[in-house]
């Protein structure tokens, strides 16, 4: 190509511009250059997560047990939901993210409040739902962390988030409650199944 063309040379550029304006671009991954608010549905969608809602109308559970459930997914969605906005700032820069950090721990918190607003019916759920909101505030605190981060530990933080002692613990802390629940109810509907798996995975970092 002749970059001497003009109108040639523009409509390289153009072309040039948008292909790096696409999320898709940059090693296949999302890049994210820009700030908004996702949806649930949008978050899901965002990290190529598969969406399962739980279906309380299939559900062999007892009544306690399905309006329980339906609470807890609720909220671990709205947690999702909230990480998925802060993860945007994480990547965007620093002076972004410690605007935003306050909205998310208030909001985080409210989360966690609200687990009481239906009370577990047995011990074990109860012992899911405590492994369930402690994962969650390690999550919390890990954005705290990252938000008091100075010079090159917001770059280590950023790149290896997932090796961070407390995303770490988060994890682990949603895989054992995603095998406590599986092994709880072992004869529930496979479609729930399926939901339990893709609420706590989406709901973890790693």
């Amino acid at each position: 190509m002749n970059l001497y063309d003009k109108p040639r040379l523009v409509i390289f550029l153009l072309l040039f511009l948008l292909i790096c304006a696409d999320p898709a671009y940059a090693g296949g991954k999302q890049a994210v250059n820009y700030t908004k608010t996702y949806s649930i549905e949008e978050s899901y969608a965002f990290f190529n997560h598969e969406r399962t809602p739980f279906d309380t109308k299939i559900s062999k559970l007892s009544p306690y047990d399905v309006a329980y459930l339906k609470h807890y997914f609720s909220l671990t969605d709205q947690a999702f939901q909230l990480r998925t906005n802060m993860m945007q700032y994480f990547y965007v820069n620093s002076q972004s993210y410690k605007k935003q950090i306050r909205n998310y721990v208030d909001k985080i918190n409210e989360v966690l409040d609200n687990f009481i607003l239906v009370r577990a019916p047995t011990k074990e759920l109860k012992d899911i739902e405590k492994l369930t909101m402690l994962a969650i505030a390690e999550q919390r605190d890990f954005f705290i962390e990252w938000s008091q981060a100075n010079g090159r530990e917001v770059l280590t933080l950023r790149e290896g988030y997932k090796y961070n002692k407390r995303v770490i613990s988060s994890h682990l802390k949603l895989q054992k409650a995603y095998t406590e629940l599986m092994l709880l109810f072992k004869d529930e509907d496979p479609y729930n199944h399926k939901a339990f798996y893709d609420h706590l995975c989406a709901l973890d970092f790693i």
